[in-house]
C-alpha cells in the first residue's frame, strides 16, 4: 500500500490525563489523518485520533506526521 508514513502515540487515558503517552511506532494510512478519525490496530482495538502534528520536512524514519490517540468506544 502507499501512502503517507504517520507515528502514532497512544494515550489510553486521554490527552492531559493520567499516563503518559507511549510511542506505538510508524503506520502507513493513505490519506493524512485528522482528529476525530479512527484507527484499528493489530489487535482489532480502536483509537481515535485526538492531535495531528505535520512536520516540516519527512523525519529520520520517513514521517511526515505524527498523531496522539486515546481509547476508542
Amino acid at each position: 500500500m502507499t501512502g503517507y508514513r504517520i507515528h502514532v502515540w497512544f494515550d489510553p487515558d486521554g490527552p492531559d490525563r493520567g499516563e503518559p503517552a507511549h510511542d506505538d511506532g510508524v503506520v502507513v494510512l493513505p490519506v493524512i489523518p485528522v482528529p476525530g478519525m479512527e484507527l484499528r490496530d493489530a489487535a482489532g482495538q480502536i483509537a481515535v485520533i485526538r492531535r495531528v502534528v505535520l512536520f516540516a520536512a519527512p523525519g529520520p524514519d520517513g514521517a511526515v506526521a505524527a498523531v496522539v490517540c486515546e481509547a476508542g468506544a
